[in-house]
């Protein structure tokens, strides 16, 4: 199976970061969108649950966010969200939520001093590390 590498600009990971950070001791989350594999613009929505393991967004906001990513003539590529205090892996949770196997899932793990990224390619409850590269 060939893997496409996910591009983000700098600016977007950063944007990411700092909403993960923002949003301590809970989940952050949201939407990555742009064309193909290429990370455009980034879309933080609110943990509805405000929970340091599990996020929500009700299907409103969604609905609504997912409208303005097509106008902007741009397809979800992720869904986003963190991981507060461990690592940036699927959960068992993850995996059973993740609504669409043609997204990637990405989590930003704040375990560490320093922040990490990770992306993946989830399908039938199982999950693949797919590489990403940040841009300048």
């Amino acid at each position: 199976m060939v893997m496409n590498k996910i591009t983000i600009s700098n600016t977007i990971y950063n944007q990411l970061v700092e909403h993960g950070k923002s949003c301590l001791p809970y989940e952050a989350c949201g939407l990555l969108a742009g064309n193909k594999d290429d990370i455009t613009s980034i879309w933080p929505l609110e943990n509805e649950w405000k929970s340091d393991r599990r996020f929500f967004v009700s299907e409103k906001i969604v609905a609504q966010t997912l409208n303005e990513i097509k106008i902007r003539n741009e397809l979800v590529i992720a869904i986003y969200h963190s991981h507060p205090t461990t690592a940036p892996v699927p959960s068992r949770y993850d995996l059973i939520n993740h609504p669409d196997k043609n997204v990637k899932m990405a989590i930003v793990s704040y375990k560490a001093a320093q922040p990490s990224l990770k992306t993946y390619i989830i399908n039938k409850g199982n999950y693949k590390e797919c590489p990403f590269l940040i841009r300048t």
